[in-house]
């Protein structure tokens, strides 16, 4: 029997596992290809990474403001104001929901896109030119210039997905405490939307109470000369007083639903990419494919041995 047949013998004889020493001589004797598949991949990952656009992430932290002593006190009156149909102030923590569902909102970005340049700068961005500090735009999208849309203009519905990819809220039920993250490739704007959307959610929420509490002042007055109870007529005297309280912190307080304990500011680092780790993903990526190439090659060869023998 030659060198070469007891090789072959020997080979068919084992079973498909594979010895330390005899995984080493598979990656030595494999080492161009896997060096080769390896450089390919770390290359690839180099151009990928080099291509892809920082992102920057503004950050702002703010509170719910939280209902009053008198507030609390009015609670007992809440089952008349609900008979009444009258929605009571809402306290603190119901205020701090309200807010993050609506920013979370498609109504609250249908509210925003119109604004100029925010729909535009939401879906057709392209990069942004850290010298002039200015978006650049998909010039095949967007004509920045005359501000019209080259294509068919995007609804907020399709906005929307772009919108809730780059906004993070996070909201402490028990501190009142919502913190908001909003990420983009231009660090001004991930700054000025920040603050608009802060702004713009107090707002909606300053408007929708100022409605409630004027239908309800309506309602309360035309029916408390109706009634000849004095205990009901003090209740409704109650009740008007925490409308009137309403109507007065909406109109006076600069921010009504919202204090801002650390504003919206323009970040100065990237989030990401993290380019490093890609080339190092890419590269451990490389070098397990061709590893994973030699052994399928070498357990390959074994089974036609097997076969033919």
């Amino acid at each position: 029997m030659t060198k070469q047949d007891q090789t072959t013998q020997n080979l068919v004889s084992k079973d498909d596992s594979i010895d330390l020493k005899e995984l080493f001589n598979l990656l030595y004797e494999g080492k161009k290809l896997i060096i080769l598949i390896t450089s390919v991949f770390a290359l690839c990952s180099v151009f990928y990474a080099l291509s892809q656009p920082n992102y920057y992430k503004s950050m702002a932290v703010l509170t719910a403001k939280g209902a009053s002593n008198d507030m609390g006190s009015l609670s007992r009156f809440s089952s008349i104001a609900s008979m009444a149909g009258i929605s009571m102030p809402s306290s603190g923590t119901d205020k701090g929901a309200l807010i993050v569902n609506t920013i979370m909102s498609r109504a609250f970005l249908k509210h925003l896109t119109s604004f100029e340049d925010v729909l535009p700068s939401l879906v057709a961005a392209k990069s942004y030119d850290s010298e002039s500090k200015k978006l650049v735009f998909d010039s095949n999208v967007y004509d920045v210039a005359n501000k019209t849309w080259l294509q068919t203009k995007p609804s907020y519905i399709e906005a929307y997905d772009i919108y809730r990819n780059q906004l993070t809220i996070m909201y402490d039920s028990n501190m009142g405490i919502i913190d908001i993250h909003l990420e983009h490739i231009s660090p001004v704007f991930a700054k000025d939307l920040l603050e608009l959307m802060v702004s713009e959610a107090d707002a909606l929420i300053r408007q929708k109470d100022l409605k409630q509490s004027s239908d309800a002042l309506e309602y309360l007055v035309s029916e408390i000369s109706k009634t000849s109870l004095l205990e009901m007529k003090n209740s409704m005297n109650q009740l008007i007083q925490s409308q009137l309280e309403t109507q007065m912190m909406a109109k006076v307080s600069t921010d009504y639903a919202l204090n801002v304990i650390e504003p919206a500011f323009i970040p100065e680092k990237k989030s990401k990419p993290s380019r490093s780790l890609i080339c190092l993903f890419g590269t451990m990526l490389g070098f397990v494919i061709g590893f994973s190439w030699i052994l399928i090659r070498h357990y390959y060869a074994l089974h036609t041995i097997k076969k033919t023998s």
